[in-house]
């Protein structure tokens, strides 16, 4: 988490207090070279350089989530749970945030940014 925006954090924190499921920060803030790794793997539509990510500024967290046996998984129903648990915290702190599995086009599940 270091160099995460502060109200992104607090909003991480009360999220854990929350989510039905617990859940890790796997990824806060990157370099331009971890987002153009991930833009090569076809992980990210950004490429880091040309187009930078949020998480390059530090307004961007990914998370894993665990099932009800503690173990990480990637299964949706446990990411739209914790999105659920993340808005809420959102709203009580008065913190604009998006989810990515609500964006069109490229469904990230484990994807919370601060929204513009």
């Amino acid at each position: 988490m270091l160099g995460v925006d502060s109200r992104l954090k607090a909003v991480v924190s009360r999220a854990l207090e929350l989510s039905p499921y617990d859940f890790t920060i796997t990824s806060g803030k990157r370099s331009a070279a971890e987002q153009n790794a991930l833009y090569k793997k076809k992980a990210s539509q950004l490429d880091g350089y040309n187009k930078k990510s949020k998480h390059q500024l530090g307004l961007a967290v990914d998370f894993m989530a665990y099932d009800e046996n503690g173990k990480g998984t990637w299964d949706w129903k446990y990411y739209d749970a914790v999105s659920q648990a993340f808005k809420q915290a959102a709203n009580e702190l008065g913190v604009a945030i998006t989810w990515g599995g609500d964006w069109v086009t490229f469904k990230d599940g484990p994807h919370i940014e601060l929204r513009a």
